[in-house]
């Protein structure tokens, strides 16, 4: 029996769909480099070119699982509305965003990954004044994703009522590199709505503001995502005396506990692996901590043969009395072996130099931090980021999830 070219197209678009859930994950999982990103990026373009190819066909499929399905159906739609240039099938898949902040995720990639031709008319009108919060924030975010500047409308953003826009808005400055624009983000550090504050923060310590950098470690000590969040910019800020310090000042269980170690992973002094090896036998603490080891050190704890049993069951529950069905924060990373990892630790302490701030196994130098954003796993690359953008804030910071041949053309490889 001959397939059909329907059958064809519809199982382009599932697999769109699929790769790009493959992808949201990839750009924060241990287990991926810039290579392993921008091959999983190729096979994502190789579906939406044979889409493309499917013409009228291709699109009609591709926004009728949009209708029905998620963010990674919503993207494929949306890339082939902008490269069709076709307004009036963008709409929904734009409202659909605007709906879902979920699904908006989708809707930004797809702005992020088109042309800069195929969106060079479109992102004005999610910019405009008059344009809904929600899809201002969705082109501010694509302009982030792009590095491009969003214009006038970013200033206005930052003063936006909505929180939502706001928040975009104030993340916006710290990751274009906007010092200019730091005293228009300060009067955030005192807002009232939980992710103005952390993003006004964020930017402002990325920036180099001692007042953003207290307000993130205040957040931080409050723990949860924001927490984690907010330690991966105020530690390598912080420098490493203060930082060790101020790890081993938070609670050792409670909703610290985590956010501790992962500023540990953040400072990278090694000074402070023995504390963490002290929480390798710790069950909700044990991959946490053995990531963070591994962004110091550059230690792989599966090469090493230092990967252990699980403690606990992981993962998500899908119990519906249980508020926990949240992604596994340690998806990807491996169960350490305690034993293992301290005599590991006890044969290389001494090529470490506590007191100095190391990423990957070496000490935090521009042009370490420039090769470990080639050759790094996700993680150590969005490190590396913000290392460089602290170097260089006016370069931006770096974006480890953008499409990995735009990447690796900014980075100079071929």
């Amino acid at each position: 029996m001959s397939i059909t070219e329907a059958e064809v197209f519809g199982q382009a678009v599932d697999q769109a769909g699929f790769l790009w859930c493959q992808r949201a994950s990839a750009v924060r999982d241990p287990r991926y480099t810039l290579k392993d990103l921008a091959e999983l990026d190729a096979r994502l373009a190789a579906q939406m070119a044979l889409l493309r190819r499917g013409g009228k066909t291709g699109f009609a499929l591709a926004v009728d699982a949009a209708g029905e399905g998620g963010a990674g159906e919503v993207f494929a739609a949306l890339v082939l509305a902008l490269a069709r240039h076709d307004r009036e099938g963008m709409a929904p898949l734009l409202a659909q965003g605007m709906e879902a902040p979920e699904v908006a995720r989708g809707v930004v990639s797809a702005l992020g990954w088109a042309s800069a031709e195929e969106v060079r008319e479109v992102l004005p009108g999610l910019l405009a004044a008059e344009a809904l919060p929600a899809l201002q924030a969705m082109g501010i975010a694509a302009c982030a994703v792009r590095r491009r500047d969003p214009g006038a409308g970013l200033g206005q953003a930052m003063r936006a009522e909505e929180p939502r826009l706001r928040a975009r808005a104030l993340r916006a400055v710290g990751e274009l590199g906007y010092e200019e624009r730091l005293a228009e983000v300060r009067p955030a550090l005192g807002a009232e709505d939980a992710g103005v504050r952390l993003w006004g923060a964020w930017s402002a310590a990325l920036l180099g503001d001692r007042g953003g950098v207290d307000a993130l470690l205040e957040i931080a000590a409050a723990g949860g995502a924001a927490g984690e969040r907010a330690v991966t910019v105020a530690m390598p800020r912080l420098g490493a005396l203060a930082g060790v310090r101020w790890v081993r000042r938070l609670p050792e269980a409670g909703p610290a506990a985590r956010v501790a170690v992962v500023a540990a992973g953040a400072l990278g002094d090694p000074a402070l692996v023995p504390w963490l090896l002290e929480r390798l036998r710790a069950p909700k603490l044990a991959r946490c901590a053995g990531a963070a080891l591994t962004l110091i050190t550059g230690v792989d704890l599966v090469k090493e043969k230092l990967e252990g049993a699980a403690l606990e069951e992981t993962g998500p529950s899908d119990a519906p009395e249980d508020e926990d069905v949240s992604v596994d924060g340690d998806e990807g990373w491996p169960w350490p072996d305690a034993a293992a990892v301290e005599r590991w630790w006890a044969r290389r302490r001494s090529d470490f130099a506590a007191g100095r701030r190391h990423v990957l196994g070496k000490p935090v130098e521009l042009a370490w931090v420039q090769e470990v954003l080639r050759v790094g796993t996700q993680p150590a690359r969005q490190a590396a980021a913000v290392e460089r953008c602290i170097a260089r804030p006016r370069q931006g910071l770096f974006e480890v999830r953008a499409r990995g041949d735009r990447q690796r053309a900014e980075l100079g490889e071929k």
